[in-house]
């Protein structure tokens, strides 16, 4: 950055740079998914904050710890939302067509499972989730299922494997209690936690998304 790189290409360099790690323990290469989404959202979404540490004399690991956990609590980012070349990024899109009959199938078992924090789940509500509608949002009411219902589309060829990021990057989905918008770490964490307890509901919606290939 002394060298004059923008701070957006910094952030991309600096996650790509760091994906992979020596180690082919699932326990450890799924810890080290969720540091990589952890720092993603510090320097994306606490950039004012995170700037101020590059000239920082010293940055201990409590330093580093409080500042997770500021992160993890907090409602509202503490500086700029976005990276501020944001507005050069390419339009959000999960890649998907589903047909009518294939979007009626994901939102009766969006509904079966409850999903989202609505007593009934409409097409037009996941119509405009999957064509990321500006300024369109609804609570999740169980994070893990809806995890594993994206995770099932990915892996049925439905949508393409930046959905996370798509989630994260729209603000498409608030917590249960409306105070926070889930981010890309938050689905990572969730999705490792169901695929670590598998549930009936988990094969219940898995299964629902298979069949909709038929």
């Amino acid at each position: 950055m002394a060298g004059g790189k923008r701070y957006g290409r910094y952030v991309d360099d600096f996650i790509n740079s760091h994906r992979y790690i020596d180690c082919n323990s699932a326990v450890c290469r799924n810890c080290h998914e969720m540091n990589i989404h952890i720092i993603r959202g510090l320097l994306i979404d606490c950039t004012s904050l995170v700037k101020s540490l590059f000239t920082a004399e010293t940055f201990s690991f409590e330093e580093c710890m409080a500042l997770k956990r500021k992160y993890d609590i907090a409602g509202v980012w503490f500086g700029s939302s976005r990276i501020e070349d944001s507005r050069n990024d390419p339009p959000l899109s999960f890649g998907c067509n589903f047909s009518r009959e294939q979007m009626t199938g994901i939102v009766a078992c969006a509904n079966a499972y409850h999903l989202f924090c609505v007593s009934t789940l409409r097409i037009e509500d996941m119509e405009a989730l999957f064509a990321c509608k500006k300024g369109f949002c609804i609570r999740v009411n169980n994070i893990r299922h809806v995890a594993v219902l994206f995770d099932a589309l990915l892996e049925n060829t439905f949508i393409l494997p930046h959905w996370q990021s798509v989630l994260d990057k729209g603000r498409f989905l608030l917590s249960k209690d409306g105070t926070r918008y889930v981010t890309a770490s938050s689905l990572s964490s969730a999705l490792s936690a169901a695929r670590n307890n598998i549930t009936s509901a988990n094969l219940g919606i898995r299964k629902a998304v298979s069949r909709l290939k038929i």
